[in-house]
């Protein structure tokens, strides 16, 4: 039986056409006649074409949106006389199309669309499958790149400008996103593991000079007014903001001696054998900030665990890595939410200082250097922390070091010292707590680090704040959670606000009671 043949009044007449176009090319071609690569070509491009086309005839079809004689707004005037050959249009992940619709106006006041309401049109040019695609690209990659895949893939060009307003509005409900009612399989991990960690650090991101903070910004110009000699690098220093990083997961319980782990952090040479597998963390969130406070991302890092933990359930360990302000910041939260926590100091700062300290207390290419921080590690992990001390600034006395050549090991001494409350390692490790900071210096180096320090990146606050939260909900595995919420609050802002009620039952968007957190 032949394909019956379509009319000129006939709907989807123009995508019909199209597809006789390329199947006819397809059937002209002789075996051989080109590549896999050249009919893939083709394809992609009048292919895209094709579906623009359904697209687009589809949109004619259902019509400019006329809902009745008039329509209410919000501010409470009642528009009633019609326009109906008033078009929008967009650029769709096919390509450019237009949108039939019917306004609705009053004098003196703004026309309303039903039509676009029906459709969630989005306030930009372009759809919201689209902005999806640049912000999904936009955490991973320089706008650049995004314009360049974005072309290849759909054929629409635009800017780094238009990306970057894409992807400043795209970001703009990750807060609310996250204060959501906890998601089941978030409640769940929280439920069945015993303890809770949070923790803070901090990463520098190179900023436009008026983006900086104010102090960081006069030292900046400061440095600018003192030009280079000769072929001397410029300086590169107070070009920095710190982003806030935090993170919080939920864990078993791996209960170890101090032996074991001094052994773990030894190097591999003085390790006899293998290592112990820790359990894994789960339920984990991470997420940065350049725009708020240290402070207020320790308050909101609380108020999760509170959301996943409103009962204090498990034991909330918070792993710091020593910086003073930040641990008046945690205790000053923990009281406020009034939850009880476990401060502990990461071991791997703590080995930082060893390694210092031991550098100046023996020659650099000692053989025993390695030996002689495992020893001390092995000491503050058996609760030692005075006799460390104690031996370290007497030895420096001994060995009668210069001021310059002792201040490492001084420097070692003090830190030990100011951070005595949180160094009590046995009890820790009896508890089954973690002790390392891996999660949090893991996030400062793939959330922050791996994009925001792309060769010659200056990033201004909020395009910089934007592409953080974005390249989280990435990490975070929320990304498509989060976007179904987007849109649905983009169909709020920009449209169900401006009506009293909607004169149709308007788009079929679900609320999303959260993703993964």
């Amino acid at each position: 039986m032949e394909a019956q043949a379509f009319t000129l009044d006939q709907p989807f007449q123009g995508a019909y056409e199209k597809f006789i176009e390329i199947t006819s090319h397809l059937r002209a071609q002789a075996p051989g006649e080109q590549t896999h690569s050249d009919i893939e070509a083709y394809l992609e491009t009048d292919g895209r074409e094709l579906l623009r086309l359904l697209l687009q005839e589809h949109l004619d079809q259902q019509g400019p949106g006329r809902v009745g004689e008039s329509v209410h707004g919000s501010d409470g005037v009642v528009r009633s006389h019609k326009r109906d050959h008033t078009e929008t249009g967009y650029q769709s992940v096919f390509g450019a199309v237009r949108v039939p619709r019917t306004g609705y106006s009053q004098r003196g006041v703004s026309s309303l669309f039903p039509r676009d309401a029906q459709l969630n049109l989005p306030r930009q040019s372009y759809s919201h499958r689209l902005q999806k695609r640049v912000a999904a690209k936009a955490a991973k990659l320089a706008f650049e790149s995004v314009a360049s895949d974005i072309e290849a893939e759909t054929g629409v060009r635009m800017g780094t400008r238009q990306i970057q307003e894409i992807v400043d509005a795209a970001a703009q409900d990750f807060d609310a996103f996250y204060a959501q009612p906890c998601p089941e399989e978030i409640e769940q991990h929280a439920a069945a593991k015993p303890i809770q960690v949070l923790t803070f650090d901090g990463k520098g991101v190179v900023m436009r000079q008026e983006a900086l903070r104010e102090a960081t910004r006069k030292r900046a110009e400061a440095s600018a007014r003192k030009a280079p000699r000769g072929f001397a690098r410029q300086d590169k220093s107070h070009r920095k903001r710190m982003a806030a990083v935090a993170g919080i997961y939920h864990i078993d319980r791996h209960v170890r001696s101090p032996q074991s782990v001094a052994q773990q952090f030894a190097p591999l040479r003085l390790v006899p054998q293998p290592r112990q597998v820790a359990p894994k963390p789960v339920g984990k969130k991470l997420w940065a900030s350049l725009e708020k406070s240290m402070q207020t991302v320790i308050e909101t890092g609380f108020a999760e665990g509170k959301r996943r933990d409103p009962e204090q359930q498990a034991e909330w360990v918070v792993l710091v890595d020593g910086d003073l302000t930040q641990l008046d910041d945690i205790e000053q939260a923990a009281k406020a939410f009034g939850v009880e926590v476990v401060i502990i100091l990461d071991i791997i700062h703590v080995l930082e200082y060893l390694w210092k300290a031991a550098k100046a207390w023996l020659p650099p290419d000692d053989p025993q250097i390695a030996q002689w921080v495992c020893d001390k590690t092995s000491q503050l992990l058996q609760g030692e922390v005075k006799s460390v001390v104690r031996n370290l600034r007497r030895g420096a006395t001994a060995k009668r070091m210069s001021s310059k050549q002792r201040e490492p090991i001084d420097q070692c001494a003090t830190y030990l010292t100011n951070h005595a409350p949180y160094l009590n390692y046995p009890l820790y490790l009896a508890k089954g707590y973690p002790i390392a900071t891996g999660v949090i210096e893991g996030a400062c180096r793939h959330l922050v680090k791996d994009r925001m320090e792309i060769t010659g990146a200056r990033w201004g606050l909020q395009g910089g704040e934007a592409v953080l939260k974005l390249r989280a909900l990435v990490i975070n595995g929320d990304f498509d959670a989060y976007w179904a919420y987007h849109e649905q609050q983009e169909y709020q802002r920009n449209h169900r606000s401006k009506f009293s009620e909607m004169p149709t039952a308007g788009p079929r968007l679900q609320l999303i009671s959260g993703g993964k957190a």
